[in-house]
């Protein structure tokens, strides 16, 4: 018999735990991961965009036929190198195992955390119990099959200058964090280096990933996550990264009220984003419909629930149940994440679930797996065997 969570439900508490960052890993240009020994930073870009060069037209769609873009299935497939990760940070760092109720990705908690105001998107995510805790992901093969009929739809039912149109601005973002950034601190790097980035290839395999932990109310979470840049500096280990590090992204010239609304709902899944991870800023590069860089604009994170709250265009809002409330989602968020770590026997390694939820009927449901699909689950997909001989060992 499976459960349900309407996602009317909330929980009475907003309590989230500081996030703190455990430690670091990275994905080489090749598409290989690394440990980031001793929480090493050396990998991270800086944010480094003066407004002198936002005035020279910067053309975010150069370069695009040449973009090295990582296919989605690899990108998709890269739960066992957070596992590495683990193994190695709690072989180095820690006595016992990393400390958690649960174990996932930073996106997979952000779209569950925003599904009140995306209600149309479906989701369906893998959950296995193993040594007392939960790790989440997605269920790749349903989310690969369900993107690739998105692509083959806008394919066929746009003409083929609008489909184009959608994948520059897709590789818009990735060439914006690659003209807004340096490998280095300013003082360490070239004039030349600086002046010549919006000829530098873009690709998206290259990425710094922080693995931290949180959690709210009384559910305790470990939770990976891509970090696209730091702000100025990165302080000594015994300090808190996080709130150096800056989320960057890029969305369309504001130029209408329907636009400003659209982009409140890009904004609010961007705090969802920063604020699960601990993000202290939001780097927006607004383009022309031409994909050139207008304007940047900063935000705090601390302080996009209030700019959403205090939206002068609120009361144009048809549907005011569906308006976004940022601290009505993280109570959603809250009722979700102890709901299932009372829902799932964490020490009941025989059961893995599906947890899914249906746009339809606006639920989110829980299910157990079944046999055959449990079984090739476990030995060749989310929990690999070295990770799960490397947990049994530490418990003798």
């Amino acid at each position: 018999m499976g459960k349900t969570l309407p996602i009317t439900s909330r929980a009475k508490t907003t309590a989230l735990k500081q996030p703190k960052e455990l430690f670091t890993y990275t994905r080489d240009i090749e598409g290989e991961y690394h440990y980031n020994a001793n929480q090493s930073h050396d990998h991270l870009p800086y944010f480094y965009l003066p407004d002198s060069k936002v005035d020279n037209r910067i053309d975010l769609q150069s370069g695009f036929k040449n973009f090295k873009k990582i296919s989605e299935e690899a990108n998709m497939s890269d739960f066992e190198p957070l596992l590495n990760a683990i193994m190695q940070y709690e072989r180095d760092e820690v006595e016992d195992k990393v400390e958690g109720d649960i174990i996932t990705f930073r996106g997979i908690m952000t779209r569950l955390m925003s599904i009140p105001y995306s209600p149309a998107d479906a989701l369906d995510l893998v959950i296995v119990p193993f040594d007392g805790q939960l790790f989440i992901n997605f269920n790749t093969e349903v989310e690969l099959k369900r993107r690739k009929e998105q692509d083959d739809r806008t394919r066929q039912t746009s003409p083929r200058e609008k489909y184009e149109y959608i994948k520059k601005c897709e590789y818009s973002g990735y060439k914006f964090e690659t003209i807004a950034t340096i490998p280095q601190p300013w003082k360490d790097v070239s004039r030349k280096y600086i002046d010549s980035r919006h000829k530098k290839p873009v690709n998206n395999y290259e990425q710094f990933l922080s693995v931290i932990k949180t959690g709210i109310g009384p559910v305790k979470l470990v939770l990976a996550g891509e970090v696209d840049c730091c702000w100025d500096y990165v302080p000594e280990r015994t300090s808190n990264s996080l709130s150096h590090y800056v989320e960057l992204k890029t969305s369309k010239v504001i130029d209408s009220n329907n636009q400003l609304l659209n982009f409140e709902k890009k904004l609010f899944k961007t705090w969802c984003q920063c604020f699960l991870m601990g993000v202290g800023k939001v780097v927006y590069g607004f383009r022309d419909d031409q994909f050139v860089l207008r304007n940047v604009e900063i935000y705090q994170t601390e302080e996009i629930p209030v700019l959403i709250k205090e939206n002068p265009l609120n009361s144009l809002k048809q549907n005011q149940a569906t308006k976004v409330n940022c601290t009505s989602a993280l109570k959603w968020y809250g009722a979700v994440v102890e709901w299932l770590n009372g829902a799932i026997d964490k020490n009941d390694e025989s059961i893995s679930y599906n947890l899914k939820y249906d746009p339809v009927k606006k639920i989110l449901s829980l299910s157990e797996t079944s046999q055959e699909f449990n079984g090739r689950l476990r030995n060749g997909g989310l929990l690999v065997e070295e990770f799960k001989k490397w947990r049994d060992e530490k418990k003798k």
